[in-house]
């Protein structure tokens, strides 16, 4: 099986967000980050905006952020979500598309065996999660040009002294 660059880009915006943290990022960070076309990612983004995954910013001090529900989306549902075709053999039918008729399709095994591989192979991706892809954080941050943010460890002031 193999994903479009549009699947894989929306994955690497996904991963990109959510190891970024809380701060907002821009097409261009993105886009340096993975040495990826802008104009692609636009597209990219525009629909992960659209899916309700990413809030986008508009304006001089916007970018985008991950939404945090969206930590817990499976690697499946993305892929789902922006790729358009699962047709893995032309006697499967995809939306709007006739299937490719086939002389043996009566008596066809494959066609099955096929329909089975498609099937562990989405439920594959659904056992992982943006979040547990992004994990460590640090060394994945560090790879895509940022430090990963520090989060403060709170002090309780009124707590007495050793």
């Amino acid at each position: 099986m193999r994903l479009t660059d549009y699947t894989d880009y929306a994955l690497r915006v996904m991963l990109y967000l959510a190891v970024r943290g809380d701060g907002l990022a821009t097409i261009q960070d993105i886009s340096d980050a993975y040495g990826i076309s802008k104009n692609h990612l636009m597209k990219v983004v525009q629909r992960l905006g659209e899916l309700g995954w990413i809030e986008t910013i508009r304006g001089r001090n916007g970018g985008l952020r991950l939404f945090e529900q969206s930590r817990q989306l499976s690697v499946g549902e993305v892929v789902r979500a922006t790729e358009s075709d699962f047709a893995l053999v032309g006697c499967f039918s995809g939306e709007g598309v006739a299937p490719r008729a086939c002389v043996i399709e009566p008596q066809c095994r494959l066609k099955h065996v096929f329909h089975e591989a498609r099937n562990a192979f989405l439920a594959e991706l659904d056992r992982h999660t943006i979040e547990e892809l992004t994990q460590p954080a640090a060394p994945l941050a560090a790879l895509l040009g940022f430090r990963q943010p520090v989060v403060p460890i709170a002090v309780n002031d009124t707590a007495p002294p050793d």
